[in-house]
């Protein structure tokens, strides 16, 4: 596993020296709570970090954003800083010492910014400078489908969509996905299972909701990996340590790691098409825009 990391980490490297620097976007999201959806993305992103990537992390569960929580830090600022104080996002990014940096969502605020006018504006232009500071772009929506949550998984690059065996979270995870692959067929997707008992039960559950997909929607998501229902999990969360720190030989920090070395082995979308951050950009700001003007 060390030797295949090395030279993952070789190949990065040599792509890197070739491809001029765009951030690959990535919205993140589950059709219900409880999917454990925020401690996979803390994770990854420290897993790609640890392969060399150089990973943000935006905690866009406005109000309730749990990030900073998960990591055992008490940030000063949170996104909720750059409408209230006019902040800029480099004076908002947190350098977690767990090797990838993220924007915190805060608490106590139970409404969901709108992004218009000066401050559309103002976010588009600070977003596009920080895709050339990184490799992945991370977004971590709130559980559920929101307008505004929507807009942003629409926008993204490739949107991971994370899921458990129970019944309930497949018809919310298919829901979820078909309200995004009506909105935009093309969207790349790729499906998390997690909480499994048995690599078989979380490969048979990948396989009901995949065949769905598939058959109404003629999208055949990819599967990024099967995570275990592990006790440390939890214990990791009591700690406020990220899993893969505290409890690295633990089932669970063993398949993310292997799913996080996976995802950068077979895509390529790090280092393909580098003008599709732009289109990243341009979408969001269409999206936005189109819905403010139909609220006015």
């Amino acid at each position: 596993m060390n030797d295949q990391a090395e030279r993952l980490r070789q190949m990065i490297s040599k792509a890197k020296e070739d491809t001029p620097n765009r951030a690959k976007t990535i919205g993140i999201a589950s059709g219900k709570g409880g999917t454990g959806k925020s401690s996979f993305t803390v994770n990854f992103c420290l897993e790609l970090s640890r392969l060399e990537q150089k990973v943000l992390l935006f905690d866009l569960d406005i109000g309730m954003g749990n990030v900073d929580i998960l990591l055992g830090e008490s940030p000063e600022h949170s996104i909720l800083d750059f409408w209230k104080k006019n902040l800029s996002f480099n004076e908002i990014i947190e350098k977690s010492p767990s090797g990838f940096d993220y924007i915190p969502g805060g608490r106590a605020f139970n409404e969901f910014f709108e992004l218009k006018g000066t401050h559309l504006d103002a976010f588009i232009l600070e977003l596009d400078e920080l895709t050339k500071v990184y490799d992945f772009i991370f977004f971590d929506m709130g559980a559920g489908m929101t307008k505004e949550s929507l807009q942003f998984l629409l926008a993204a690059d490739e949107v991971f969509l994370i899921v458990t065996p129970e019944p309930t979270s497949l018809m919310d995870a298919y829901s979820a996905a078909k309200h995004i692959l009506l909105s935009s067929p093309e969207t790349r997707m790729s499906i998390m299972m997690n909480k499994t008992k048995t690599e078989k039960e979380g490969a048979n559950a990948y396989g009901r909701i995949s065949s769905v997909l598939s058959k109404f929607l003629s999208k055949e998501p990819k599967l990024l990996g099967i995570l275990p229902d592990d006790p440390a999990v939890m214990q990791a969360v009591i700690k406020r340590n990220p899993i893969t720190q505290s409890f690295p030989k633990a089932k669970y920090s063993r398949s993310i790691r292997q799913a996080a070395a996976s995802f950068l082995a077979m895509n390529e979308g790090f280092i393909e098409n580098t003008s599709r951050p732009s289109l990243f950009m341009d979408r969001l700001k269409t999206l936005f825009s189109s819905t403010a003007g139909k609220g006015g």
